[in-house]
């Protein structure tokens, strides 16, 4: 096992807790001792059974409030989220979001979109969570744990709330305003919000932030409460733009770690290439029946439709109009030419120091002009540059029937299906001609690969020379069908000191790729529909809980199984063809952890060891090979280990101070050397390029990139008259960049291929070969950092029902901004010039604040 090496920090969850309204007697009982408003759970509620919870084995022992309240994630999910954390190193796809009982990863990529409900948090804060693969009632679960988010009128007092919030992050102000009609006598109940994001330009230039939201629930309830049924609907209308990594280079050049290439002046004011419009209009339909006092039947009908929608600057015979492209730095003139111009490299240096945005960032007049030279020297409007939006839209429909049954005192069943139906549609549309009057829908760059074939340039065949207009699609247009059926079974078993149970899932899954063009480069397989590819899954899990009274625990866990592969990551080159790596088959997971949980008076918390292996994963990587073609890269085959260990604390010294700890020491790495697959885009052989179709790629022992193995957070909280103060130092490290497999294949150092775990074609014997091969193949690893945070909080009461909610939260006090959060390799490589295209790097914003503002009403 690989030795870890650095420190855990620190945590103060920022005070945004919202305001109860506590009848006379529960507004005059609420003391400073009752901490449970901030997030810390007191001990005295648990639920026990005999004196201190120390009950023989013939009596049961109950402790769902103990492992309901999981220290270590409610304190990192907050306070280390800026460090781009994520628990476990688990990708995101590993965590399961459910909206009333109805799951909500999407089949194509696997995650839950939490724009879809961003302004919407007045009706996303109450619901169920799991811990890791531990039991829930509305799903089998997944290693990485699940939330079921409940919105339903029903569950809300009447009254209503109105929010207002200041921040200088990516937005400056949101504003929420909702109401509760609460249950009538009759058993119905009405909710609605409107809410909404802006800034026109966020804390990195160029940026800027437009949301409106809405949501609205209705619910009936009848014989007397056996029945219940929910109709949600919301959506969260949002344009943005983004912001892009870039070199260490350019960062030094303008001297700002949050310098953005993505935009530009046009008429005088900042334009941003990359925008982002999405949308996400979902219903969920629900019912929940309580057939008997021991068993609950909840279903579920949902309809997502999904709009995504990311634009980009596209040229055709135009010079590249990116600033920070390769050839527009310094290094380039001193590195790339045979000859080296240290008088080039300074020149271009202080164009870069000056602060010209004309060089520095997009410069619009120039593509506008260039049109428009094109046009007048031709006579033809046809565009040399355009703004195109990449399209990738689904619509999803969900049913599923979960039933909660206990069998006896000691037995319960949790049993569920869920069938879905996916269509994603993913294309590309014409979004600004910048004064141009079409684009030709062909490959401008087959002239040069295919010399002489006209069919080579077509992107569809059926409809070839194509002239596309603003709002027409263009380049490629495709669908990808997604069916599965899924049934599981979970069975808990309690007595005595003991709590087990086992459980399993069984899934059905069926995709296939559905072109809507017949490109040139592929016209025997890209036009129609394609191969189907199925699998069928199982999982198993189980666990075993020893409790050594109500307050101590030991508790295991352990899951393996089989998922299908992603429909976004098996084809080889979707947009152009139907083509996916030989041997396709589900990836493979086993995962293991063992954890003692603990509440006592003063102290409650959790110490987990935890082991994770994926088996047969399966990733892809596109990029331009050395600016020739572009190239997608799938490995197939990879293995990867998570582990490490976890531990969260929180320790009540009195009515008034509290302390928080939690942290991990963990390590995640690739364990062993997948097969690499290349495809060029152009449909030509990619031996051309000098690479090899196939070849091993050599992974084992590379670290997982994009998110700390070493993090923690250590709190102070102090509560006195509905006060609430904090700060907090959050500490991380062994950070390291994610990886281009392309860099770790054997063919680029001198054309040999499979073979051992090491690259045999690279010896210490050729100097200038192995010194290319340590700079191309070094993982990166960034510096460690650490943070402060400071939070405070004030709840006011007015009269009986009102009150007013005030949280400041000031995040990195010290204002440091010369912490990288995260970074990557470009794909693109030449051995013989190893200092081109170096990694790109994100930085961590100075100072931040978050002010909100509640009246519930």
């Amino acid at each position: 096992m690989k030795k870890t090496t650095i420190l855990i920090g620190a945590l103060l969850f920022p005070c945004l807790v919202w305001a109860q309204t506590p009848t006379a007697a529960e507004h005059d009982s609420i003391v400073g001792e009752d901490l449970s408003l901030i997030g810390v759970v007191d001990a005295s509620v648990f639920d026990v059974d005999g004196e201190n919870g120390d009950n023989s084995s013939s009596q049961d022992i109950n402790t769902t409030v103990l492992t309901s309240h999981d220290v270590y994630l409610n304190k990192v999910g907050y306070q280390l989220s800026g460090m781009r954390f994520r628990v476990r190193g688990y990708d995101n796809t590993l965590s399961e979001t459910y909206i009333n009982g109805v799951p909500f990863n999407d089949q194509l990529r696997g995650v839950f979109n939490y724009s879809s409900i961003g302004a919407i948090n007045d009706f996303t804060r109450n619901g169920d969570e799991t811990v890791n693969s531990t039991p829930s009632s509305f799903g089998f679960g997944s290693v990485g744990g699940g939330e079921n988010i409940l919105m339903r009128a029903g569950d809300y007092a009447r009254g209503g709330k109105a929010t207002l919030t200041y921040t200088n992050r990516n937005y400056w102000l949101r504003a929420m305003v909702s109401y509760h009609t609460g249950l009538s006598r009759r058993g119905w109940a009405f909710s609605a919000l409107v809410g909404g994001r802006y800034s026109n330009e966020g804390v990195v230039d160029g940026t800027f932030y437009q949301n409106i939201s809405y949501a609205l629930m209705l619910e009936k309830r009848w014989r007397g409460g056996r029945h219940s049924l929910t109709l949600t609907t919301f959506g969260s209308p949002v344009r943005r733009g983004q912001q892009a990594g870039t070199l260490q280079e350019v960062y030094d050049l303008t001297g700002n770690n949050l310098y953005n290439p993505n935009w530009g002046y046009q008429n005088g004011k900042k334009r941003n290439a990359r925008v982002v419009q999405a949308f996400d209009p979902t219903t969920v339909l629900s019912h929940a029946w309580k057939i008997s006092s021991d068993v609950t039947l909840n279903s579920g009908l949902s309809f997502h439709y999904g709009r995504y929608g990311n634009s980009s600057l596209n040229w055709f015979d135009g010079v590249d109009p990116r600033p920070d492209y390769y050839r527009y730095l310094p290094s380039y003139f001193l590195y790339y030419n045979s000859t080296p111009s240290e008088a080039a490299a300074e020149e271009y240096a202080q164009r870069w120091r000056s602060g010209d945005a004309s060089f520095t960032q997009i410069n619009w007049d120039r593509l506008y002009a260039a049109n428009a030279m094109s046009k007048r020297t031709t006579g033809d409007g046809e565009a040399v540059y355009v703004v195109e939006e990449r399209r990738s839209d689904l619509f999803e429909t969900t049913f599923n029937a979960t039933v909660n049954a206990q069998l006896s005192r000691h037995s319960k069943l949790t049993g569920g299906i869920v069938a879905r139906n996916t269509v994603s549609h993913q294309f590309k549309t014409v979004d600004d001609l910048l004064g141009a009057d079409y684009v030709l829908d062909i490959d401008k760059y087959a002239d040069t690969d295919y010399p002489g074939d006209e069919s080579q340039k077509q992107s569809d065949l059926n409809r070839p020379n194509r002239h596309v207009y603003e709002g027409g699609i263009f380049g490629y247009d495709f669908k990808l069908n997604i069916n599965s059926l899924k049934g599981w079974l979970v069975n808990n078993y309690s007595v005595g000191h003991w709590d087990a149970y086992y459980g399993f899932q069984l899934t059905y899954t069926d995709f296939w790729r559905d072109g809507n063009m017949r490109n040139g480069h592929n016209p025997d397989n890209s036009y129609g529909a394609g191969a189907h590819h199925s699998f069928t899954d199982v999982m198993l899990k189980g666990g075993l809980t020893y409790k050594f009274n109500g307050r101590h625990l030991l508790a295991a866990n352990v899951v393996y199984g089989s998922q299908a592969p992603l429909p976004n990551d098996v084809y080889v080159s979707p947009r152009v063809s139907d083509d996916t790596p030989d041997g396709l088959k589900s990836g493979r997971i086993f995962s293991a952890d063992l954890s003692y949980i603990f509440s006592t008076e003063k102290l409650q918390g959790r110490l987990t060891l935890f082991q994770t292996n994926f088996y047969d994963q399966i990733e892809r990587n596109s990029y331009y090979y050395d600016g020739v073609t572009f190239v997608n890269h799938i490995m197939q085959g990879v293995n990867k280990v998570h582990h490490g260990v976890e531990l969260g604390l929180t320790y009540k010294l009195d009515g008034h101070w509290s302390f928080d700890l939690a942290g991990t020491v963990s390590e995640y790495y690739y364990s062993n050397n997948p097969m690499g697959y290349y495809s060029a885009e152009n449909g030509k052989d990619v031996s051309d390029y000098s690479l090899n179709a196939s070849e091993r790629v050599y992974m084992k022992g590379v670290y997982v990139g994009g998110t700390p193995q070493v993090a923690g957070t250590l709190g102070v909280r102090y509560f006195i008259n509905y006060w609430f103060l904090g700060v907090n130092l959050n500490a991380f490290g062994r950070n390291f960049v994610e990886v281009a497999p392309s860099r770790r294949t054997a063919s680029i150092y001198n054309g040999y291929s499979n073979g051992s775990t090491t690259i045999p074609a690279v010896t210490p014997n050729d100097a200038e070969l192995w010194s290319a091969y340590q700079t191309l193949t070094h993982q990166e690893e960034l510096d460690a950092a650490c943070t402060v945070d400071l939070s405070v909080g004030k709840i006011f009461y007015i009269g009986r029902r009102n009150s007013i909610n005030v949280n400041l939260a000031v995040n990195n006090v010290l204002n440091k901004k010369d912490i990288r959060t995260g970074g990557y390799e470009q794909g693109r490589v030449r051995v013989d010039k190893p200092e081109l295209f170096k990694s790109k790097y994100f930085y961590m914003q100075g100072i931040n604040c978050f002010l909100n503002v509640g009246y519930k009403f």
